[in-house]
């Protein structure tokens, strides 16, 4: 009873402190976006008609820059930078990656994909997205849907001697569900004979938590991170990159590499982007962007909650 209340009162708290446009309270407790299981279902719908990605690369290794939780709403600043020195680094990929929460509330999809759109065409192979909980409040789905097309995937990277597999996971709700758990196991038992030389997952929602800074919103149940973390392993997934919590961080579980991406909002003091070399392992470079002070971490603008 305790803990509801505090809940509740937590929820008012941010209800009278928040703008309307940027807080979905009834959202965080139950999505209006639908479960796991329906966007799963509408996802492989669109994946039927469009097909497997394949992106060949003329190096053995190569570079993928990735951004998570840009939380556009009335400035780009931060991800203005991050297109900047993706389009003037010309070892990088043909392609990027984006964890999630693409957007931080209402009707700001527009304005987010005007400043996407120099390295994002529109079709899905040059900036992969995984769907956060944001993209999803306000019942926002299938606007996310018309921009993204899908929200579980998988395409295939292509070098001169070797093939890398990389699945996005849909985590909004912070659940696979049943559907897409399913799945996902049988796309990992069969990928067992394509000889992969990496299996790389990328997804909003993190395994682990660093703190407390998301509070309650979209976090694996702890049985089904057991469950997902013994299946990474058993079928050989090497690397797991993730966001939403803003807070880059690490871990190593039973073989799998686990990697938080900081945020690149531009509310923050010292958000970051990543970019990882992949050859026979993963390194990876982590590039300031936006105001930095090494005794502040992850400041909001005043009156401006997140969660």
């Amino acid at each position: 009873m305790k803990s509801h209340f505090y809940i509740s009162a937590l929820l008012l708290g941010m209800t009278a402190c928040s703008g309307e446009s940027n807080l979905d309270v009834k959202g965080m407790v139950s999505s209006s976006s639908g479960d796991a299981d329906s966007r799963f279902e509408q996802s492989m719908e669109y994946n039927k008609m469009h097909g497997v990605d394949t992106i060949s690369v003329p190096d053995n290794a190569y570079k993928v820059y990735i951004m998570t939780d840009s939380h556009v709403d009335f400035s780009t600043s931060n991800l203005d930078q991050f297109v900047d020195d993706y389009l003037s680094d010309a070892e990088a990929a043909p392609f990027c990656l984006h964890l999630g929460d693409v957007i931080n509330g209402q009707n700001h999809y527009d304005m987010c994909m005007e400043h996407l759109a120099p390295i994002w065409d529109g079709t899905g192979d040059t900036c992969f997205f995984a769907v956060g909980n944001h993209d999803l409040y306000f019942g926002q789905w299938q606007t996310y849907r018309s921009y993204m097309k899908t929200s579980v995937y998988h395409f295939v990277v292509k070098t001169p001697s070797f093939k890398d597999l990389y699945i996005c996971l849909d985590s909004g709700n912070g659940t696979l569900g049943v559907k897409q758990r399913k799945w996902l196991e049988q796309l990992l038992e069969a990928a067992q004979e394509q000889k992969y030389r990496h299996i790389i997952v990328f997804t909003h929602t993190h395994f682990f938590k660093v703190d407390a800074s998301q509070g309650h919103t979209s976090n694996f149940a702890l049985e089904e991170t057991y469950d997902l973390c013994d299946l990474f392993s058993r079928y050989g997934v090497e690397l797991v990159l993730q966001g939403h919590d803003h807070c880059r961080d690490q871990h190593y579980f039973k073989g799998v590499q686990f990697l938080i991406v900081d945020a690149l909002e531009d509310h923050f003091y010292n958000a970051y982007y990543a970019v990882m070399e992949v050859h026979q392992s993963f390194d990876f470079q982590f590039v300031p962007v936006g105001p930095q002070d090494p005794d502040k971490f992850s400041v909001r603008v005043p009156g401006v909650p997140h969660l």
